[in-house]
C-alpha cells in the first residue's frame, strides 16, 4: 500500500517543492531521489539538507495512510519557517506561516484582481501614449477634434470598435501642448488632459505674434485671408481658425518676393506692415 501511495506522492512532492521555491529562493531547495521500485520497508521518512544545509524536507507516512511535507529553516535570528501541504480522503490544504519567539503571522493569499476593460477607461484614469486604446483616448480625441488640434477624419479605431492613440493624435497632443507651454512629448499625462479638460484657446490677432509654419490661429486665418484679397490665394475666404500649412507659407514667400523683402514664410513685424498696406495690391 506504502509503495503504490509513495508513487502517487511524487508530483504533489514536486508541486509542494515549486511552493517551497517560492517561499525560500530557487538555491535552497533540497534534492530528492525517488527509487523506481520503492518498497513497503523503505523508511517512512525522506529527507535531505539544501545546499547550505538550512533547508531540511521532510516526508513522513501516517500508519492511517495520509501523509505530510515539511520544510524547515534555521536562521541567527532564532526564526523559523514551515510549509506544509497534506491530503486526506481527496482533499487538500496549503498553509504558510512565519513566527519567531515574539510575533507570529499568517498569510491569506487571493486571486488578483480582474483586469479593467478598455470601454471602462475614464479620460485621466492613465497615461495615453502611442498604442493606447480605449474609452478614454475616444475622449481624448474628441477634445483634440473639438480645439482642431486634428480633424475627425484621422481618428482611428481597432477591430475590437476601441479608438487608438496612432501618429496622428500624438502630433496633435505635441501640437496642443505646445500651446499650452507643456513638454512637447506627445503623451497625454495628467498634465496634459488637465489642461486639454479646461482649454480656452487665447485669441490672436495679426501683428499679436510672429506667425510661421504649423502654427494655428484666428490671426493665421486673418493672414490667409489678406493673401487672397492680395491675390496670392484663391477663393474661398476662410473663418474660425485654421493652421498655417505649407499653402500659406508658399504664398506670404512670392508677396514677400514681391515687395523685396526677405522671404522668410514667417510674418514678423516687417511682413505684417506691408501685408495691411491696402494700396499694395498684386
Amino acid at each position: 500500500m506504502k509503495s503504490r501511495l509513495k508513487k502517487l506522492l511524487k508530483g504533489v512532492i514536486v508541486s509542494s517543492m515549486a511552493t517551497l521555491a517560492n517561499t525560500y529562493g530557487a538555491e535552497a531547495m533540497p534534492t530528492y531521489l525517488f527509487p523506481d521500485n520503492p518498497s513497503d520497508d523503505a523508511a517512512d521518512e525522506y529527507g535531505k539538507p539544501s545546499k547550505d544545509g538550512n533547508i531540511k524536507m521532510l516526508l513522513h507516512l501516517n500508519s492511517d495512510d495520509t501523509y505530510a511535507l515539511a520544510g524547515h529553516r534555521s536562521h541567527s535570528s532564532h526564526r523559523s519557517h514551515s510549509s506544509h501541504s497534506s491530503h486526506r480522503s481527496g482533499s487538500s490544504h496549503y498553509s504558510h506561516t512565519s513566527h519567531s519567539s515574539h510575533s507570529s503571522s499568517s498569510t491569506t493569499y487571493s486571486s488578483p484582481a480582474s483586469t479593467v476593460s478598455p470601454a471602462d477607461y475614464t479620460l485621466g484614469s492613465r497615461t495615453l501614449s502611442m498604442n493606447s486604446y480605449g474609452a478614454d483616448v475616444k475622449a481624448l480625441t474628441d477634445l483634440l477634434v473639438k480645439h482642431k488640434y486634428i480633424k475627425q477624419t484621422s481618428v482611428y479605431m481597432n477591430a475590437s470598435g476601441y479608438v487608438v492613440y496612432n501618429t496622428a493624435v500624438r502630433n496633435g497632443v505635441r501640437a496642443f501642448q505646445k500651446d499650452a507651454a507643456l513638454s512637447q512629448d506627445g503623451i497625454a499625462g495628467n498634465a496634459t488632459i488637465t489642461k486639454l479638460q479646461t482649454w480656452v484657446p487665447k485669441v490672436y490677432n495679426l501683428g499679436d505674434r510672429v506667425l510661421k509654419k504649423e502654427m494655428r490661429g484666428a490671426d493665421v486665418t486673418q493672414l490667409k485671408n489678406i493673401l487672397i484679397d492680395k491675390g496670392f490665394l484663391e477663393k474661398p475666404f476662410v473663418k474660425g481658425e485654421i493652421r498655417f500649412d505649407a499653402t500659406i507659407e508658399t504664398a506670404l514667400k512670392k508677396f514677400q518676393d514681391s515687395i523685396g523683402i526677405d522671404t522668410t514664410g514667417k510674418v514678423d513685424a516687417q511682413t505684417f506692415y506691408f501685408l495691411k498696406k491696402q494700396n499694395d495690391r498684386h
